[in-house]
């Protein structure tokens, strides 16, 4: 737990080091917006959106393989193959985990 707490002072400590030696001001252009901020709260903006969009990536992929998950399962594929009897025509799932 304290290793956890040493590396969060030295990342406060870097990100303060980072705000005042980044006080410029920069014009930021944006197709037809032209805004002038400081650099640091740029960074900051720029990495807020980068978080959010990751985050917005990862739920939509959990999402997706949700779906496909339950999507199998609807069908009768769970962990396994679906194989049908030669003479019936029945279906039976063959599961990879009793193969090995």
């Amino acid at each position: 737990m304290k290793i956890k707490l040493w590396i969060s002072l030295v990342l406060a400590f870097l990100v303060f080091i980072f705000i005042t030696q980044n006080t410029d001001t920069v014009n930021v252009s944006f197709l037809a917006w032209s805004v002038e901020m400081s650099l640091v709260l740029l960074v900051f903006i720029m990495l807020g959106a980068g978080v959010i969009i990751g985050w917005l990536l990862n739920s939509y992929i959990r999402y997706a393989g949700n779906r496909k998950k339950q999507s199998h399962r609807q069908t009768g594929i769970v962990n396994g193959s679906l194989n049908r009897h030669p003479d019936t025509g029945s279906a039976t799932i063959k599961d990879e985990k009793e193969e090995s």
